[in-house]
């Protein structure tokens, strides 16, 4: 993957757009040689900053296991507990690909809006806080308008269907890529032991 998908939550194409976005950047990315971690950033404290844990909720349900989503509204990834809870994949080997999942402020245009692409991303910068980079891959809401130093109090006033409604895009987003870079692999290693097999 080496371009930025943007795209409206309220397009009717945007699960399938998304889906098969993340579904070729997983792969550009060894996802079917290496474990994925889907990292979703916020608290449920906020409703703004919910859409991470709300992301993670949705994969949890969908049927993700626990090793691979950090970050749900019983236990929420955010500043306080990042380098804790992410250090460890850092040295971990082989190292998983993690997809870092957060919400954003941005300008009044861009609300609603949905981007993927390459590289990490520096939670908290909405609020001012200096946290390290997540992920390789990440993902990331527009849920309301930047306002400088009330960006904390504008992440608290968002409306929260519309968190909602881009979590479950999202989430259902994420399961689903993975599942066909997972059914790929399966397809792939069957090939090869059926031709193993005829040798």
């Amino acid at each position: 993957m080496d371009s930025t998908l943007n795209l409206r939550g309220t397009d009717p194409a945007a699960l399938i757009t998304l889906s098969s976005a993340l579904e070729r950047a997983l792969t550009l990315n060894g996802a079917m040689e290496r474990d994925v971690v889907f990292a979703c950033i916020g608290t449920d404290r906020s409703t703004g900053d919910a859409l991470g844990p709300l992301v993670g909720q949705r994969l949890r349900r969908l049927g993700a296991g626990a090793g691979s989503v950090i970050g749900t509204l019983e236990e929420p990834l955010h500043a306080l507990n990042l380098a804790e809870r992410l250090g460890p994949l850092a040295t971990a080997d082989p190292r998983p690909l993690v997809i870092a999942v957060d919400a954003a402020l941005g300008a009044s245009q861009n609300v609603g809006t949905i981007t993927l692409r390459p590289g990490g991303l520096k939670p908290g910068q909405g609020v001012g806080k200096a946290l390290p980079e997540v992920g390789e891959i990440s993902i990331t809401a527009t849920v309301n308008v930047s306002a400088g130093a009330l960006d904390a109090q504008v992440l608290q006033s968002t409306r929260l269907f519309m968190v909602q409604e881009l979590a479950e895009t999202i989430g259902t987003a994420c399961w689903w890529a993975l599942r066909m870079v997972r059914r790929g692999e399966a397809s792939r290693t069957g090939r090869r032991t059926a031709t193993a097999a005829a040798a």
